[in-house]
């Protein structure tokens, strides 16, 4: 049996970024438009086994996995890049609900407790070694999951006040914290407006919306276990 599966895509002239809006945690990058589509492929397999792993009710999936692209923006930029556009697909305009808000905590928190699996146990040295032509060290990349989440958070002009912990494992629970305060009591009027940032405009794309928050909530931690787990293999080389 083929299961049918439908994607939106960000198409760059160096790389190209997919999602599934009905799997939020299966955001990919890959070189082309077909090495993306195949990457999402992998990661919506392995992402509906992990859910089942937790006692979550997930569709049943084959192994067939056939995308269809509902969706594609072309762009001149790099979709892989740090810091790039933000676009709005039309799949993130339909409002939200509380039942999604309600999935997306749980999402967040399936992935925090894969992240800190990796995180726990980590030897002083591999925290602050940057592998050689890599952007990060992992306390970096664990200061940048929190801060992005802050950030999304920011998107929906929710902002606070006090100062950052600089330690990066206080940081990420300080982000999360402020992250299910703010989603558990999201106003339901709210749940279909577009939204423009107040702060960080973007000049390409101001515009988000609560389905566009909810979805990297629950896409952006899943991209940096693997990078955090590869860390003291490189580390064990190049020492």
């Amino acid at each position: 049996m083929i299961s049918k599966v439908s994607v939106c895509l960000e198409v760059g002239p160096q790389a190209a970024s997919a999602f599934a809006p009905e799997y939020p945690g299966c955001w990919v990058f890959g070189k082309t438009r077909e090495s993306a589509l195949q990457k999402e492929r992998l990661a919506i397999t392995e992402w509906v086994d992990l859910l089942k792993s937790y006692g979550e009710s997930v569709p049943e999936i084959s192994d067939d996995i056939e995308v269809e692209v509902a969706e594609m923006l072309r762009v001149d930029y790099n979709p892989v890049e740090a810091g790039k556009p933000e676009p709005v697909f039309w799949s993130e305009v339909v409002a939200i609900t509380r039942d999604d808000i309600t999935r997306t905590i749980r999402l967040m928190k399936h992935a925090r407790s894969n992240l800190m699996a990796d995180v726990v146990g980590i030897q002083k040295d591999y925290l602050d070694w940057e592998p050689p032509g890599k952007p990060r060290t992992i306390r970096n990349c664990l200061m940048h999951i929190a801060h992005v989440e802050l950030w999304y958070i920011n998107r929906l002009n929710i902002e606070w006040t006090a100062e950052l912990p600089e330690n990066p494992i206080e940081l990420l629970d300080y982000s999360r914290d402020i992250a299910l305060t703010s989603l558990e009591n999201f106003p339901e009027r709210k749940m279909k407006v577009v939204f423009q940032p107040r702060k960080y405009r973007s000049p390409v794309c101001n515009l988000w919306t609560a389905r566009k928050v909810l979805r990297r909530l629950a896409d952006h931690e899943r991209l940096h276990p693997k990078y955090i787990e590869n860390v003291p293999r490189h580390y064990t080389i190049w020492k």
